[in-house]
């Protein structure tokens, strides 16, 4: 794909990358999200079935949101620690944390990510591979 690579300008697209997903995410925006997946993008979860390319992933987040209705992101959050970039691919990994709203109730998560991203031939980033844990609720 890319002959070239400049480090500092990866660094910046990938953190724009990660900026556009929480900003897709706080808006529950679909049709964002999936902009930024390859097509044989795949998600490990923590549990449950391994889940491969764009359209059953995007299937997945529809039927997400779906049982989601009625929910409001409030706040969602993407913690960087690392980002290695190797030619065309790079992994970067972090945490994340976020509050949501179902009427007066609210409920806040957190966990770990990791993603391995895929340059594109117009040198742009997007999500190829992806895993996420979630932490336990801490004790009440």
């Amino acid at each position: 794909m890319s002959d070239h690579s400049n480090p500092d300008a990866d660094r910046l697209a990938i953190e724009a990358l990660n900026a556009h997903d929480v900003k897709a995410t706080m808006a529950q925006d679909l049709k964002a999200l999936v902009s930024q997946w390859t097509d044989d993008f795949v998600v490990i979860p923590g549990t449950g079935e391994i889940v491969r390319g764009r359209a059953a992933n995007a299937a997945n987040a529809e039927r997400a949101m779906e049982q989601m209705r009625g929910v409001v992101p409030v706040e969602y959050d993407l913690k960087t620690e690392e980002i290695t970039v190797s030619g065309d691919y790079a992994f970067t990994w972090g945490t994340y944390r976020g509050t949501a709203r179902a009427g007066d109730a609210e409920m806040v998560y957190s966990g770990k990510f990791m993603r391995i991203l895929q340059r594109q031939p117009d040198g742009s980033w997007k999500m190829h591979r992806t895993m996420a844990t979630t932490d336990s609720p801490a004790p009440a």
